[in-house]
C-alpha cells in the first residue's frame, strides 16, 4: 500500500469521525431522552480501544492482498468506534440524536458499523463468487485437456 492510498484512509477516518461529532454537537442536547448511559463504560472503553487497534493495523498492513475498497469498508467501522469511544471518554455515554420510530435511537456511528458489516459481507460473498468461478474453470480446462 502506498503511502496516497494510506492518507486517503486516515482522511476518510477523520472526516467521519468529525461528521458524527458535530452532528452529535448540534442534534445530540437536544433531546437528553437519547442518550444511551451504560454502568460498564471502562469495559467498553478497552474494547474499542482494542478493536480500533487491531482494526487500523489490519488497514494500513502493507500486505498487497488486502484491497483497497476492503481498506475503506474497514475505516468506516474504525471511523464509528473512534467517534463512540470519544463519547465515552468525555460524556461516560454515547449521545445518540438519530431517533427512528419504533427502533432503538442511533447516530452517525452506528451507521458506519452497519456499513462496515454489509461491505465486509458484500466483499467476502464476491470473493466466495471469485473462488467458485476459478475452481470451475480449473474443471473446465482439465477436461477439455483430457479430450
Amino acid at each position: 500500500m502506498d503511502k496516497k492510498q494510506k492518507k486517503i484512509i486516515i482522511i476518510l477516518i477523520i472526516v467521519l469521525v468529525l461528521l458524527d461529532q458535530i452532528l452529535k454537537i448540534f442534534l445530540g442536547n437536544k433531546n437528553e431522552m437519547l442518550i444511551n448511559n451504560s454502568k460498564d463504560n471502562i469495559s467498553y472503553i478497552l474494547i474499542s480501544i482494542i478493536a480500533i487497534i487491531l482494526l487500523i493495523r489490519y488497514i494500513l498492513n502493507n500486505n498487497s492482498f488486502i484491497k483497497l475498497d476492503s481498506r475503506i469498508i474497514i475505516g468506516f467501522g474504525v471511523s464509528g468506534a473512534i467517534s463512540n469511544l470519544i463519547d465515552r471518554i468525555i460524556y461516560g455515554k454515547v449521545i445518540n440524536y438519530i431517533n427512528i420510530p419504533n427502533f432503538i435511537p442511533i447516530n452517525l456511528a452506528y451507521i458506519y458499523v452497519a456499513i462496515t458489516w454489509i461491505g465486509v459481507a458484500v466483499i467476502l460473498t464476491k470473493y466466495t463468487f471469485d473462488r467458485i468461478d476459478e475452481r470451475k474453470n480449473k474443471k473446465d480446462e482439465a477436461k477439455s485437456k483430457r479430450k
